[in-house]
């Protein structure tokens, strides 16, 4: 009889042991990377507008690189993961307090009512909505407010996001919706039976995302 030590991984398990090793190996390097940045930045800057140009794009880059790492750890947490009714305003509302107490970032949630609730992997949602809310603060450098919209629409609890950015708009939609097999995000949805959209105009960047509603 095999004990639990010796008991053979699972493919998703091998899988995900192999992410967070690989997770934990970049981190380091990535964070070093992110520090000289900051560096030359507070000692250079002033000597060259360039200079400080090439730092902000550099941080940027290491904010990307940890967020594909997320990304991919939430397409294989997936894998399994139990559908259920899930109240996604208490989810955004905590997320929102905790931003505006830690990081000093506005984020204007309007709820429309009634809302019911959405059908989502329960034990997932909030790291889903913490992830997202990390692309548009991080990676596409949004300026505040950062505005989300939930509301019903038909048989969906429809979610939207919005903000003017500072990133490439090109690359921010490569991000988030990449050509198959897809990101965490759009894996997320379907694994739902949602839809999903990312938008750009001008420097706004809109997300809205339909999840089936339970009443």
């Amino acid at each position: 009889m095999a004990s639990g030590v010796d008991r053979p991984y699972t493919v998703q398990e091998d899988q995900e042991r192999m992410l967070r090793h690989l997770a934990h190996e970049l981190r380091q390097p990535l964070s070093g990377i992110e520090s000289i940045a900051y560096y030359l930045d507070m000692v250079l800057a002033a000597e060259s507008p360039e200079i400080q140009l090439q730092c902000e794009r550099l941080r940027r880059m290491v904010q990307h690189a940890h967020w594909l790492i997320e990304d991919a750890a939430l397409a294989l947490r997936l894998q399994g993961a139990e559908l259920g009714p899930v109240s996604l305003q208490d989810h955004l509302i905590r997320i929102g307090t905790e931003m505006a107490l830690h990081e000093e970032r506005n984020l204007e949630i309007c709820v429309a009512e009634p809302l019911t609730r959405a059908l989502m992997p329960v034990q997932l949602t909030g790291a889903f909505c913490q992830h997202l809310l990390v692309f548009f603060r991080g990676v596409a450098q949004a300026r505040d407010p950062i505005r989300v919209n939930v509301e019903n629409e038909g048989a969906f609890v429809r979610l939207d996001i919005q903000a003017e950015v500072q990133a490439e708009l090109d690359d921010l939609l490569r991000a988030i919706d990449p050509p198959s097999p897809g990101s965490g995000v759009r894996r997320f949805v379907k694994y739902c039976s949602g839809e999903m959209q990312a938008m750009a105009e001008g420097q706004t960047l809109s997300l809205s995302v339909h999840f089936p509603s339970i009443e």
